[in-house]
């Protein structure tokens, strides 16, 4: 039987793993924990943060960027096209049998392959550009009247 695995943020901020949480994160793309989270995740994660840039679409925005993952891949090119058929881990293509593995690379290159770059969207605010001067200290004009409550004054008896 295979153990449920917990997903966790790394820096501890938060309790748990959540499109709500890491699409807001400075560092998504280092984080381990939403690496595993997202493989399995991956359609949940989009699917919010399109709808929330689709629903307030004058705060934020989409920024795209790449999560490497380092390990070994073997990518299987078809040579007649060119195109790449797929992409399996190093376990993987060791796990088949010979047979598998005559098929899977018959009339195909199979390139070895030391990181995948996963594109991830992240939801950033929207920078304005400052138009017009802006001034912090400038008094204000009413100042509220201080009022002071009445005191209470009880003893407290033995």
């Amino acid at each position: 039987m295979r153990k449920k695995r917990i997903y966790t943020c790394e820096i501890k901020r938060q309790r748990l793993v959540a499109p709500a949480l890491c699409a807001v994160c400075p560092r998504i793309h280092r984080c381990r924990s939403f690496r595993a989270w997202y493989q399995r995740h991956k359609r949940e994660y989009v699917n919010f943060v399109v709808d929330i840039v689709n629903r307030f679409p004058e705060k934020y925005e989409m920024e795209v960027i790449f999560m490497a993952e380092k390990q070994q891949y073997v990518q299987i090119v078809d040579t007649a096209t060119g195109a790449i058929e797929r992409i399996t881990t190093m376990t993987e293509l060791n796990a088949m049998s010979v047979e598998e593995k005559l098929a899977l690379s018959k009339d195909k290159t199979l390139y070895l392959v030391t990181h995948r770059i996963e594109p991830i969207v992240k939801v950033t605010l929207k920078r304005h550009m400052i138009a017009s001067k802006m001034d912090f200290n400038v008094p204000s004009e009413e100042k509220p009247a201080e009022t002071k409550p009445a005191a209470k004054t009880t003893k407290k008896k033995k």
